[in-house]
């Protein structure tokens, strides 16, 4: 290789390693400015119901009495305490400073229509409305705070981080052992460059959540001032911060607090209403508060992707040398990309986001979704209806065993060629490729207490009709029946292609010495048919932990939760609930257990194991 090519090589990787601090950067700042626009539309939309609340209207009209709208704008103005930057608009005239500019008539008739708070240019604008809340007569509007582009705590990260990355582009060309402790060095550097400028976003966030805590805070307090009567009514003081939750308190610190409320995450900070009378105004963190917030990933990946273009240049630069295997690989990673793309979007994506909807308090019917913690799995210990699906599903497992000593036995039957075989094999295994939803559908048929064929035969045996599907004692049992006359076919299949690769010799010279039947299939048949067996085990209990479309159309989980598994407890309580947050916590807990029979099976196989 060429001393130019191995230098493009090492100036790429320098580029990369600068431009993945500088995505890191950007990323920071985009995330703060986001946090700065959400605190200004807050603090626009609560001084907007602040004076609506406060400001008297003008005798025989819903609009507001000018002069007094004047004098209470004013005062937030020279309100101690209060940072926000505002102006607040009559119309289209500026009301708190009169050297501002005044509002265009396009941007007020544009706020008219829409009714809600929107960004227009470097503002956000929060339509003021008349006494009846019907009509649009002003606007407030509210600036975002400027964000530094990097802190101290980035600033110490960075630098490690340019330095580890340099002189892993450095190495490149030189030895592979080298080169390869540099880019691992580079790595971590890297995180933690990306852990510092998660920090900056967690704080800059929490800075923003404590502000708007604060204004709205004074807000109330001043609105107690003006009307006395409001220290008496958390109602009428909530509508200056909609979404929040307003609750008598008693004295406590001044300062914004977070911690847990029932489960969810809350920030918090007391209003001092009167004399010896308190409350307490709580919301939710800032969606970048919490650590397994989507931020830290964001930031992470973006720091990371200077080790990895560092280590593909290193590869490219060992592969020049190598043309022809260079090729090679290239075409193999591009036949692969369209199958690990499609991994990526539709498991890995899926399962990512299951992690994070476990940690949240996630609902269609609550527009607020917050970070919850290890709360949905301190619900799901101590849910008594999760302890009874996970016992059912157990109890429903045991039809694995049945089903195995069965369709082995119909393999051994069936273990020979002729048309008559051939032609009982494709009937066994007939319903394993047959719709799921036809079969439950014709068994459903079977099982009626009244008309069905089951209970035909049970009376002409003289016995009592049985009510297979309504009676707790034996739901369960019918579904496993279902599920044995199902899965015989595919497992018969299996043990039959087992049987098939057990040498004949071996069965041949134990008859010479006189072993029977028994005998031969006990020391010979069943030893060698150990890998078979247990893949047939392994797989039949993953799926009969994974049984739904039997449960839903057979009981619907009844009755009394005697068929209600760990499957349809999700389905249940995502779908018909829609408490997803809760839903995915039982998803995870559904993936421990079939991790662990996954992880058993190799385990019990051995290095040995031959999948026949």
């Amino acid at each position: 290789m060429s001393a130019a090519t191995g230098g493009r090589w090492r100036s790429g990787a320098g580029i990369a390693v600068v431009a993945s601090s500088v995505l890191v950067l950007v990323a920071v700042r985009w995330a703060s400015d986001r946090a700065e626009h959400a605190l200004a539309r807050r603090v626009a939309g609560a001084t907007a119901r602040y004076l609506a609340l406060v400001a008297p209207p003008s005798r025989g009209s819903a609009d507001y009495d000018l002069p007094r709208l004047l004098i209470e704008t004013r005062a937030l103005d020279g309100l101690p305490g209060f940072a926000a930057q505002l102006e607040v608009y009559h119309g289209t005239a500026p009301l708190l400073h009169a050297t501002a500019r005044p509002l265009s008539p396009a941007q007020f008739d544009r706020l008219r229509r829409h009714a809600t708070a929107r960004s227009d240019g470097a503002a956000t604008l929060a339509p003021l409305f008349d006494r009846d809340g019907w009509d649009v007569v002003g606007v407030v509007a509210a600036w975002p705070a400027g964000a530094a582009w990097l802190s101290w705590r980035s600033a110490l990260a960075v630098l490690p981080s340019l330095a580890a990355g340099a002189l892993a582009a450095a190495t490149l060309g030189g030895a592979p052992g080298r080169s390869r402790r540099a880019i691992r060095w580079f790595a971590a550097a890297a995180t933690v460059f990306g852990l510092a400028a998660y920090g900056d976003i967690r704080a800059v966030t929490q800075d923003a959540t404590d502000r708007w805590l604060g204004d709205t805070r004074l807000l109330m307090q001043e609105a107690v001032v003006r009307l006395p009567e409001l220290r008496f009514s958390l109602a009428a003081l909530a509508p200056i911060a909609p979404g929040t939750e307003l609750l008598p308190a008693d004295s406590a610190a001044s300062a914004p607090w977070r911690g847990m409320v029932a489960g969810t995450a809350r920030a918090a900070v007391t209003v001092r209403l009167a004399p010896g009378r308190w409350a307490e105004l709580r919301t939710a963190p800032g969606e970048g508060e919490g650590w397994m917030a989507g931020w830290v990933a964001v930031a992470v990946c973006l720091a990371l992707l200077g080790p990895c273009a560092v280590a593909l240049a290193a590869w490219g630069e060992r592969g020049a040398a190598r043309p022809q295997r260079q090729r090679e690989t290239v075409a193999a990673w591009g036949f692969l990309a369209p199958s690990a793309l499609h991994l990526g979007v539709f498991s890995f994506a899926p399962m990512l986001f299951v992690l994070y909807l476990s940690v949240h308090r996630w609902t269609l019917v609550d527009p607020a979704r917050p970070f919850v913690g290890l709360a949905n799995l301190g619900r799901m210990v101590h849910d008594p209806l999760v302890w009874v699906s996970l016992r059912n599903t157990v109890l429903y497992a045991l039809y694995v065993p049945v089903s195995m000593i069965l369709s082995l036995g119909a393999a051994l039957a069936l273990n020979r060629q002729s048309w008559a075989v051939r032609v009982a094999r494709t009937i066994f295994f007939l319903p394993y490729i047959s719709s799921v939803v036809a079969i439950t559908l014709v068994w459903q048929w079977m099982y009626q207490p009244d008309i069905g064929v089951i209970n035909h035969l049970v009376s002409a045996l003289g016995l009592r009709p049985v009510d297979w599907l309504g009676s707790p004692r034996t739901a369960l049992v019918a579904v496993m029946i279902v599920s044995v006359w199902v899965q015989l076919g595919y497992q018969m299949t299996v043990f039959l292609a087992g049987l098939q690769g057990v040498p004949r010799a071996y069965l041949d010279a134990a008859r010479v010495d006189g072993a029977s039947a028994w005998q031969r299939f006990r020391r010979i048949t069943l030893p060698l048919l150990r890998p078979v067996t247990l893949f047939v085990l392994v797989t039949g209990v993953i799926g009969s932990f994974q049984v739904f479309t039997y449960i839903y159309l057979l009981t619907d989980g009844g009755p009394l939760h005697a068929t209600d598994v760990i499957a349809y407890r999700i389905y249940q309580t995502g779908w018909e609930f829609l408490q997803f947050g809760y839903a995915s916590a039982l998803s995870l807990l559904l993936f421990v257990v079939l991790f662990g029979v996954t992880r058993a099976q190799p385990m019990l196989l051995g290095k040995r194991a031959d999948y026949a």
